[in-house]
């Protein structure tokens, strides 16, 4: 395992794709998510793992994990960060040429979005800058292992990374979202000792289920 690094965005943002696919991000495509997962190693509140395979020449990228020691500071670094949005602007509208489709899907997520920005580069709070019992809130965003090196414990390891260096940024929860069914990993994650939160349908329909796990004990 080590830090993931710019050159390995396009083996993690196909592999999110492939074995991630639920929600609006992945279904925008590779390149789309590739600009996306760059916004994490590009930001000091982000953090990025890869595990790669030994016996291969090159150490193919067989398992990936990304996600943010502090998910509020990380989203106002995001929002105030105008390059990365013109990025991600571009690749997404690039997508939606390419898949007509998605129009309708992305149009209802374009208000909030841009409202959210509007509001950070005004100086007008927003829910993220609402107090909280937790200060710090680590937010796990995505997880994938390929297929055959599943149950070699991979998985475990890379959540347990996560979990020490969120731990050790200062958070005071980290929380993570999966699917229900087979495209999620909800076993995986209790048998991890995570706590169950909400469940929720999104606009698309998908069930989605939140977990949650104190880093600091209670006072």
């Amino acid at each position: 395992m080590r830090p993931a690094e710019h050159a390995d965005l396009a083996t993690t943002a196909r592999t999110h794709v492939e074995f991630l696919p639920v929600g609006l991000f992945p279904s925008l495509g590779a390149g789309f998510v590739r600009h996306w997962h760059r916004t994490y190693l590009d930001s000091r509140h982000g953090v990025g793992y890869v595990v790669t395979n030994p016996t291969t020449p090159d150490g193919d990228v067989v398992g990936f994990l990304l996600g943010t020691t502090d998910q509020a500071a990380h989203m106002a670094a995001l929002f105030a960060d105008r390059r990365a949005l013109a990025a991600l602007s571009v690749s997404g509208v690039g997508a939606v040429v390419r898949r007509p489709w998605l129009a309708r899907q992305l149009s209802s997520r374009v208000g909030p979005w841009a409202r959210q920005i509007a509001q950070r580069r005004s100086g007008q709070p927003t829910p993220a800058d609402a107090p909280s019992e937790n200060a710090q809130v680590a937010v796990m965003v995505a997880v994938a292992v390929q297929p055959k090196w599943r149950g070699s414990g991979i998985g475990a390891e890379l959540v347990r990374r996560f979990v020490a260096d969120a731990r050790r940024a200062g958070a005071a929860e980290a929380e993570l979202v999966t699917p229900v069914g087979s495209a999620g990993a909800t076993g995986f994650y209790e048998r991890l000792g995570w706590e169950l939160g909400p469940c929720w349908h999104t606009r698309d329909g998908d069930q989605l289920q939140a977990y949650r796990q104190r880093l600091v004990s209670a006072v």
